[in-house]
């Protein structure tokens, strides 16, 4: 039963790890398409 109860525990932490990670990198290559884009089509008129 405490292996079970550990083992919850270790599965959700890895996987709020991974998604940190996961967002993380999706923000920066987020960041790097929008300047390539305003390179490329100049800035974005409001």
């Amino acid at each position: 039963m405490e292996l079970l109860f550990w083992g919850g525990i270790t599965i959700t932490v890895c996987t709020v790890i991974l998604a940190a990670i996961y967002f993380t990198l999706s923000h920066l290559r987020w960041i790097r398409m929008n300047a390539q884009m305003d390179e490329e089509y100049g800035k974005k008129e409001k």
